[in-house]
């Protein structure tokens, strides 16, 4: 499992690109974050000109770092990797709650009822811009802060353990610091965090072996996590990562790591 830390949590999308690229299937996604980041109104990328969506995905890289850095926002960086089917499912998680918000779900070993994508054209500046949004006529939507976001099914730990249990796709791990203690939770307390720390550990354990973590830091464009807590509070995720990294590894016949790999992980 490669680990990676970004500022901004849509920083994230290239490192999907990269892993749907190399394993030629959609992604399964567990995001813990305090915000579901499923607002719309993104562009789209340049025409495929015929290219196979991976071909294309490769050539297009540097492209792709420029369009996440300069035409995305933390808040819409999900949408189109639905659009151009990179993610197929995404499960999101806010450890202040219990219920986990489900934007498809794992059924029988496939990925059903994905959230829909659709282009519209805009003009910016007198300028051409087309848009992808999600479609209102495929997928149920609900209005938040004025737009529209795809309305989640929501499940318990149990049912997206036996979702987990029936996958065959790659699953992809992402942890927004804000999930653990935001800048505006009011009276957070050590206690309160650990607890957080639990309930996505929790989740964590449901994953035999994910392919890719991703930790956002989130202090810029604007600061998501207090900054005087984000290292600890970074320390913490990669604790919860080192977790499942030791649970996927081989075990001897007592049910525990062989030497070997645990020293490899360590290190």
């Amino acid at each position: 499992m490669k680990i990676v830390i970004v500022d901004s949590h849509k920083e994230v999308l290239p490192h999907w690109i990269r892993e749907y690229i190399a394993r030629k299937l959609p992604l399964v996604v567990l995001r813990i974050d305090k915000h579901h980041d499923m607002f719309s109104d993104c562009p789209l990328l340049p025409a495929r000109e015929g290219r196979g969506i991976f071909d294309y995905l490769d050539k297009m890289m540097p492209v792709i770092c420029e369009y996440t850095r300069r035409r995305l926002n933390e808040g819409n960086f999900t949408c189109p990797a639905f659009h151009y089917g990179i993610v197929g499912t995404l499960y999101h998680f806010d450890p202040r709650g219990e219920r986990i918000d489900a934007y498809g779900r794992v059924c029988n070993g496939e990925l059903v009822d994905a959230p829909r994508t659709r282009t519209r054209s805009s003009f910016e500046g007198g300028r051409r811009v087309d848009l992808i949004e999600w479609d209102g006529e495929r997928t149920r939507l609900r209005k938040q802060n004025g737009r529209l976001i795809p309305a989640p099914e929501s499940i318990d730990a149990a049912r997206f353990e036996s979702d987990m249990d029936e996958s065959r796709y790659p699953v992809v791990i992402g942890i927004d610091l804000d999930g653990l203690c935001a800048i505006d939770d009011r009276g957070w307390t050590e206690k309160e965090i650990e607890k957080r720390l639990r309930k996505a550990r929790r989740l964590l354990e449901c994953l035999s072996a994910p392919v890719l973590a991703c930790i956002a830091r989130s202090q810029t464009p604007r600061a998501y996590v207090p900054s005087e807590l984000v290292d600890e509070l970074q320390e913490a995720a990669l604790s919860l990562i080192a977790f499942i990294r030791l649970q996927s590894l081989p075990q001897d016949p007592f049910g525990r790591p062989s030497r070997r790999d645990t020293a490899r992980l360590r290190s």
